[in-house]
């Protein structure tokens, strides 16, 4: 479900504690953007490394998109890539205070993907340096005009669904309890004003929505005097959900318990959270200490005497480049206890959100194999090892890590997923809330992982495989004998149902809870609807309409990521769950598609009931605090809500981009997220993206 990584420019290395002030304290770095030759298509960027030490034993490290650097004749240094998305610049000779490294790379972006987390190597020492960046004029790109209209006091995201305003005014002095009506639909509610307050609702969540509603009532009348009316509501998907990924970059707990409140406000009902990824593990498991005393904090690694950087005791930086595993102002370190997750539970739950946990699996699961590789050399335990010494496999993940694919074919493998699984049910039994799935990731193993490993070439021989990707369902079949011994349903991104045995695929439908769909671009629109057919739970997390971590522009100093285009308050809204190749109105620089006519071929979709929900997402690669993460969410996350609350809005089937009846409810919908959502965002005291004019 991601891409390329790519990742903004942050000072918190500069905080670094651990290294002596006289190691060069007065280096520092200057990174300038160069022009794009239009021959070449390349650019030309420098590296000043300022008050550089003399003589050629020292490095500075960064971390950086993927940068293919051409090294130019005459610079005074060289850029290497060491593993993911950390450099080394190895210095040559030069001459004066200043060295300076010139190298041909791909024409930046985005001002957030700029290299960043700058250390100093020299000797034994290591020094957070700080830098300075000088970057080309680039435009401001205005945000899409919209005609403003009157909203009213029952105008909120999402949309009520129906409200029939009446004479007079009703004072409101307690909100009174609901009662319960049979035969309704589940989280229907009906709110009577006239005169007296009714509430009647069909369950508990109703019950809570009801509530919800009201308190926006309050806060959009400014006070409890509120119009008469009868507002009857309810939510046509289940599932309405945010997954925010906390691996790459963490989010703590108070924070996330902050977002669940602004979740709750929407009447959200899953909180997906992505805790282990290649970059971190977040989530304590008692019987592995490791998962999180190493897996979950990053430091500069140590220099073996064969001059080799292990990762002794946490792994290297990642994204922010931070090398102090005791900074925790840097969202590179950070995990949350075991209390921590019981809290957060038990606060979702009350607000009717269930959570949903994730650990990536055999795919994006370097922080695992690296933690359980510590937890082996600490305690000669290897009966839990996710990785085999004697593979030889070579490949590349997309965020271009080498070793971050769980070995399938170990038994000590599946030991450590059932131990996970254990320790993920007895926390929500200790919580007492629901545990509707565990997400066992499932997306973008690397190509070539696993052939040169002796384990699974065994497994393959004793089955007659001649084919590698065999081994997925393998690994899938065992994952169902834990998730089916314990009652636990099983989630997934869309891979984990993709390219399996007959046998395995249909095995794998009676143990699903859902399949989230992310890669719905490119020609592949048609996944949701091809596997809803066959009736596997889809969940829409469309990359085009719900990747809250894509930019709201292109403008070049707008934060977030492109790889699929970008995505603002009206993209999100745009989205629609039963006409998905409608679902992009304007393409990314704002121009009218033509949506009359669908590419030919496409699957239509037959079992409707089988689009069981709309999730966002969230991935914090670009993230550094958790202003990004609000500021990055809201308000455009307002469109995915509104859109999984209300799958079928009056304008579905339209055939125009800008249809009159389109244009007239997406005025609507902004004007309310202006003049409702953006002002409960300050009353919150929450960072959020402004409208840019």
């Amino acid at each position: 479900m991601r891409k390329k990584s790519l990742f903004g420019f942050s000072l918190c290395a500069v905080a670094l504690a651990f290294v002596a002030s006289s190691c060069c304290s007065k280096t520092s770095v200057v990174w300038t953007e160069g022009e794009t030759d239009p021959e070449t298509g390349r650019a030309l960027n420098t590296l000043t490394i300022v008050n550089a030490p003399k003589g050629t034993d020292w490095a500075v490290w960064l971390t950086s998109n993927h940068i293919v650097a051409e090294p130019l004749e005459g610079t005074e240094g060289v850029i290497e890539q060491h593993h993911g998305c950390w450099y080394k610049m190895t210095p040559a000779a030069h001459e004066g205070k200043d060295l300076v490294v010139k190298y041909s790379d791909r024409p930046l972006q985005r001002h957030c993907w700029a290299p960043e987390g700058f250390v100093l190597e020299q000797g034994k020492k290591v020094k957070a340096l700080k830098v300075k960046y000088e970057f080309l004029p680039s435009e401001n790109i205005p945000d899409f005009p919209y005609n403003h209209v009157q909203t009213e006091v029952w105008d909120m995201v999402p949309s009520l669904k129906n409200v029939q305003p009446a004479e007079g005014t009703t004072a409101v002095e307690a909100v009174p309890e609901a009662v319960m009506v049979e035969g309704q639909k589940a989280g229907w509610y009906k709110i009577t004003l006239d005169g007296t307050c009714k509430i009647e609702a069909a369950d508990a969540d109703g019950a809570y929505y009801a509530k919800v509603t009201m308190d926006n009532l309050f806060r959009n009348a400014g006070g409890t005097e509120l119009p008469n009316m009868v507002i009857e509501d309810w939510p046509d998907l289940a599932y309405r959900g945010l997954m925010l990924d906390i691996s790459r970059n963490f989010t703590s707990k108070d924070n996330l318990l902050k977002l669940i409140d602004l979740l709750a406000h929407y009447k959200v009902s899953i909180f997906h959270l992505h805790f282990g990824d290649d970059e971190g593990w977040r989530l304590e498991m008692p019987q592995f200490p490791e998962l999180t005393t190493y897996g979950a904090y990053h430091s500069f690694p140590v220099k073996n005497e064969a001059g080799e950087y292990v990762e002794e005791e946490y792994l290297i930086p990642s994204y922010d480049g931070c090398a102090d595993p005791k900074d925790m102002t840097s969202a590179s370190n950070g995990h949350l206890t075991k209390e921590d997750y019981i809290e957060i539970l038990k606060y979702a739950w009350e607000r009717r959100i269930q959570v949903i946990p994730e650990f990536d699996t055999p795919g994006h699961s370097r922080a695992a194999i690296k933690a359980m590789e510590a937890y082996a050399k600490r305690t000669g335990d290897e009966s839990c090892l996710l990785s085999e010494k004697e593979d030889v496999s070579e490949y590349c993940s997309v965020q271009y890590y080498k070793d971050n694919a769980i070995n399938v074919a170990l038994p000590s493998t599946y030991k450590f997923i059932e131990i996970v699984f254990d320790n993920i049910i007895a926390y929500h039994n200790e919580a007492g809330v629901p545990l509707p799935a565990i997400h066992v990731g499932g997306d973008e193993v690397p190509g070539g992982a696993w052939v040169g490993s002796p384990a699974c070439q065994k497994i393959m021989a004793e089955r007659g495989w001649d084919n590698i990707e065999l081994l997925k369902s393998y690994y899938i079949e065992n994952v169902l004998s834990i998730a089916e011994q314990r009652g636990v349903k099983i989630a997934g991104w869309q891979e984990l149902v993709m390219d399996l045995e007959d046998h395995t695929y249909e095995r794998m439908k009676k143990s699903l809870y859902s399949i989230n769909f992310w890669h719905t671009g490119h020609g592949q629109e048609e996944y949701p609807y091809h596997y809803a057919n066959d009736d596997v739970p889809v969940i829409l997390s469309n990359m085009t309409n719900t990747y809250m971590d894509f930019a709201y522009t292109t403008d070049k100093t707008e934060r977030g990521l492109s790889w699929g285009g970008f995505v603002d308050e009206r993209r999100s809204f745009c989205l629609l769950p039963y006409d998905i190749y409608r679902s992009v109105r304007w393409d990314d620089r704002g121009r009218m598609r033509d949506i009359s006519n669908l590419p030919a071929g496409k699957t239509e979709l037959k079992k409707q009931e089988n689009i069981a929900g709309i999730q966002a997402q969230l991935w914090t690669e670009t993230v550094r605090n958790f202003d990004h993460v609000t500021s990055y969410i809201f308000p455009k996350v307002c469109g995915v809500f509104e859109r999984a609350w209300n799958a079928s809005p009056t304008w579905e089937g339209t055939l125009k981009a800008d249809d009159p009846v389109f244009m007239e409810e997406l005025d609507r919908y902004y004007s309310t997220v202006v003049d409702r959502e953006m002002p409960y965002y300050e009353e919150q005291g929450i960072a959020y993206r402004h409208r840019k004019n």
